[in-house]
């Protein structure tokens, strides 16, 4: 395998399923086959996909509205509130899937110039350094192996709680056409957010990398080939920057396509964790649906936690391996060449501080965590408080009616002058 191929060894599975599934219009293959590039096939075939799968979806739905018996099935049992967040999520599924396929569509060109600056990073790499050794197989191990494993739990529990929702024998192909384009506009979110952590990771890994290659130049000693060390750092400074422009194409390409992410998570969860309380408080039996909605909320809540701790990561890395290069001159006093890199370096950097972004300003780390998890910490609550008021009112009206008894017939209500 050649270096140029590592990005695809890696991830060009995922992007394969991008295509497959119409969440973008390009393929991408290696260097010598052309590189990532879109076709006038690839554009229809990701077009006619995207109007079948919400075409399909949205009137599967109506089909079990429109037929009595299904939609007593489906609904009959539920509450107007829970009515509300069913329709809620068929909505918003179909909305946010319809929101990446524009976000993805109007940063093509940003993110086919991502995808070959990523390609042609490890080559560079290795012109200037051939000792290093690529671990490609682990980074494809993690992301296509780990992706297909949760993608088939994902697709297990949520083709499950489709079926278990509809309650009904009848409609088998309407329920077998609404569970699969549910399962595909609701995966869709996560295979968009796991190629994005992959990105990130590739360049945590690269960050960690540069410094590991600079701490063996800085402590190489004093010798002939000092000029040929002053070159090779020289090197590993214009890669760390070009590694920050890779970060900032990444956060346009990825960040709008990430916020809309992260609060379609937030609002599932939040939807689906206020059903189950519901359940609980009201005492009711417990179904097989609602341990599918828990498990559902679990994959959601996996996705939030990796997205926020790698971008933590990548931010920390990048930290770590810019403060290395800013300590050039001190490793190398007296000399002039150290201290005018050291200061061009540090200029640079006071322009340039990318992070990992999430829409366009909000850093994306541990505190997205919390910033997720208080706002539905929040949200259930203020339900839950409705729920209770509820169930105050029907309680009180029944004591009412069990307590006040009409004796006798009432005669008419007369009005005298």
């Amino acid at each position: 395998m050649q270096h140029d191929d590592g990005f695809v060894y890696c991830y060009g599975n995922l992007y394969g399923l991008l295509l497959y599934w119409g969440l973008i219009t390009f393929r991408v293959q290696s260097p010598g086959q052309g590189g990532a590039a879109f076709t006038r096939w690839t554009v229809v075939y990701a077009l006619l996909t995207r109007l079948l799968t919400v075409s399909c979806f949205l009137g599967s739905v109506f089909v079990k509205l429109r037929d009595p018996e299904m939609a007593a099935a489906m609904f009959g049992h539920l509450t107007p509130l829970v009515k509300a967040i069913f329709t809620w999520e068929c909505l918003s599924c179909s909305i946010t899937y319809v929101e990446y396929c524009l976000s993805m569509d109007a940063q093509r060109r940003r993110h086919l110039r991502l995808v070959a600056g990523l390609q042609e990073f490890d080559r560079i790499v290795s012109q200037q350094f051939p000792r290093v050794k690529w671990n490609y197989q682990r980074t494809r191990w993690k992301y296509w192996y780990g992706t297909v494993i949760v993608g088939f739990c994902f697709f297990s529990f949520t083709i499950s709680l489709i079926f278990d929702t509809a309650r009904c024998t009848c409609g088998i192909p309407s329920t077998l056409l609404m569970a699969f384009t549910y399962t595909l506009l609701t995966s869709s979110v996560g295979l968009v957010g796991f190629v994005h952590i992959g990105i990130m990771d590739f360049l945590r890994l690269r960050m960690r990398l540069m410094q590991k290659l600079l701490q063996q130049l800085y402590q190489e000693g004093d010798g002939a080939g000092q000029r040929e060390r002053h070159e090779r750092i020289a090197h590993l400074f214009v890669m760390s920057k070009r590694c920050c422009e890779l970060l900032a194409e990444l956060n346009g390409v990825f960040g709008f396509a990430a916020a809309a992410g992260i609060f379609y998570d937030f609002t599932i969860m939040t939807c689906f964790v206020y059903v189950i309380c519901q359940k609980l408080l009201s005492r009711e039996s417990w179904d097989l649906e609602y341990t599918f909605m828990l498990l559902h909320v679990a994959i959601h809540s996996y996705k939030v936690i990796i997205t926020s701790a790698y971008g933590y990561l990548l931010q920390r890395e990048k930290r770590n391996c810019l403060h290395m290069l800013g300590n050039y001159a001190s490793h190398f006093p007296g000399q002039n060449v150290a201290r005018q890199q050291t200061e061009d370096f540090q200029h640079w950097h006071m322009h340039n501080r990318q992070a990992a972004l999430v829409g366009s300003s909000i850093h994306l780390n541990i505190s997205t965590i919390y910033l997720v998890y208080n706002g539905m910490a929040n949200y259930v609550i203020i339900l839950v408080q409705l729920l209770f008021q509820q169930l105050q009112i029907k309680e009180r009206q029944h004591s009412l009616g069990r307590d006040v008894d009409i004796v006798g017939h009432i005669g008419p209500i007369t009005h005298m002058d």
